[in-house]
């Protein structure tokens, strides 16, 4: 990829790794926390996020998808709450 788009390919891996280094940490550090239940429901809601870009992919944008982003942190709060959904 460097060879045909130029060196800045090669430098932009830096701020990759820094970031996915970054999200990783941030992973095992609320590993702890997690229970099963939580991880369900941050995984349905993901599914549903990229099944919504999937419908913008084909059918135009209909879907805004970044209004939905809070659903991530609600879910898994909602994974906390004494009572199941």
């Amino acid at each position: 990829m460097t060879s045909s788009m130029g060196k800045g390919c090669a430098f932009s891996a830096i701020p990759v790794f820094l970031f996915e280094g970054a999200v990783t940490l941030l992973a095992r550090l609320i590993s702890p926390i997690m229970t099963d239940l939580a991880i369900a429901y941050l995984s349905l809601i993901g599914s549903v996020l990229i099944f919504c870009v999937g419908v913008n992919l084909v059918w135009g944008k209909k879907v805004r998808v970044a209004n939905m982003l809070p659903a991530v942190v609600f879910a898994v709060l909602a994974a906390y709450l004494p009572w199941g959904f």
